[in-house]
């Protein structure tokens, strides 16, 4: 039995070791420098320390593992989000319960914030010149919607520590927004409102108009160019899916202003192009102006499995109009998706989620498509450059 244990500890080791020299045909001798294109956060297959931060540079070439090669060492277990704060990235990783402070321009680690009590960070958000909010959730083992959760107070210039506090909360946060000194953040039941200066359970309320579900989870909360909140529903007709939602909230009333909505047309009416339903877990992004809203949809297409194939639209929040953007055929799994400062889509292919490199697919306004092999889980993109335009 002894023996058995062990072989199978060696063939766990050998494994993670494999998913790990995997890389190392493709590191180049050193870190580029600047024209970067893109930074793509992977999350990597949990338990392997495989999250990973890759760069794609404007000559084409990718750095799929950077921190690693600049740092020694592995970034974490699943890296769950990468945020720009005071000129740093700062990276929550999951399942190392902790967050990374990482040099936007070599790459070094400038910091690392250690949990010291339980939690997984998911999403990080600042509030002031010194501190931000991470979203959290305390415990991966539990079912439901009443997860039980907490927001975490961190410090966001050096001395870099440990938490400043911990906030407990009834329901499980994810994406979050600051918007009119106030901190949104959206649930399985509605949105969070916090003051800034009251970010505590007593001071909290609950806009209950608007809230997320299992398909719509992995939608961003996004502030437009007038501070209003956008956030993405599925509409449902006794159990059914029958249309989008887009929702926007005014932070100063606490209420729900304005709603488009984009319905579904049934399989057995519809003609090719139309929109027929939602993909397994929506995905937003805003344009640099934060006036259009992208977001991804199934529409039909005969001949193809299920005879549909996914697809971005738009929202002009300004006139409340929808457009179809583009079809992205033969993406099996829309991780995560960006759009850059010129308005083109960057997808998150992560090849099914079947734990190999997946891929960065650059949708270009010519209608050109261009892929870049990154890490394991592709799960977000983030653009250098938005920094500057905003």
């Amino acid at each position: 039995m002894q023996k058995k244990r062990i072989l199978r500890l060696c063939c766990a080791v050998l494994m993670v070791s494999l998913s790990a020299c995997e890389y190392e045909d493709d590191f180049p001798a050193g870190v580029g420098e600047g024209n970067i294109e893109a930074i793509v956060l992977n999350e990597g297959r949990i338990g392997t320390n495989m999250g990973a931060i890759s760069v794609l540079y404007r000559n084409g070439m990718v750095s799929p593992d950077v921190f690693r090669v600049v740092n020694n060492r592995p970034l974490g277990d699943v890296a769950q989000s990468i945020t720009m704060i005071n000129g740093k990235y700062f990276i929550a990783l999951n399942n190392s319960k902790k967050i990374e402070i990482v040099n936007s321009k070599t790459f070094e680690s400038e910091g690392t914030i250690l949990y010291t009590q339980a939690g997984l960070p998911r999403q990080i958000v600042a509030i002031s010149d010194t501190t931000a909010i991470v979203s959290d959730l305390l415990s991966n083992n539990v079912s439901g919607v009443d997860l039980p959760s907490q927001l975490v107070r961190i410090r966001t210039v050096p001395p870099y520590g440990t938490p400043l506090e911990y906030i407990v909360i009834r329901k499980w946060v994810e994406y979050m927004e600051v918007s009119e000194h106030k901190l949104l953040g959206i649930t399985a039941k509605g949105v969070y409102v916090f003051d800034l200066d009251n970010i505590t359970l007593e001071g909290s309320r609950m806009i209950e108009e608007v809230y997320n579900e299992e398909v719509t989870k992995t939608c961003k909360l996004l502030k437009d160019k007038n501070g209003k909140i956008w956030a993405l529903m599925n509409e449902r007709d006794k159990g059914k899916l029958t249309a989008i939602l887009l929702k926007c909230i005014d932070p100063q009333t606490e209420k729900v202003v304005t709603t488009y909505r984009l319905p579904f047309v049934s399989k057995n009416e519809a003609k090719e192009g139309d929109v027929t339903g939602t993909i397994s877990y929506n995905r937003t992004d805003m344009d640099a102006t934060k006036t259009l809203i992208y977001f991804s949809v199934r529409t039909c297409k005969p001949g193809l499995p299920n005879d549909s194939q996914q697809s971005i639209y738009t929202l002009n929040t300004d006139d409340g109009t929808f457009k179809l953007h583009r079809h992205v055929p033969g993406v099996d799994m829309m991780y995560g998706c960006g759009v850059s400062p010129q308005g083109e889509v960057y997808i998150c292919d992560c090849l099914d989620y079947s734990a190999q490199r997946g891929y960065i697919r650059h949708y270009k306004e010519s209608g050109n498509v261009e892929s870049y092999r990154v890490g394991i889980y592709p799960n977000q993109v983030y653009f250098p450059e938005s920094s500057e335009v905003q």
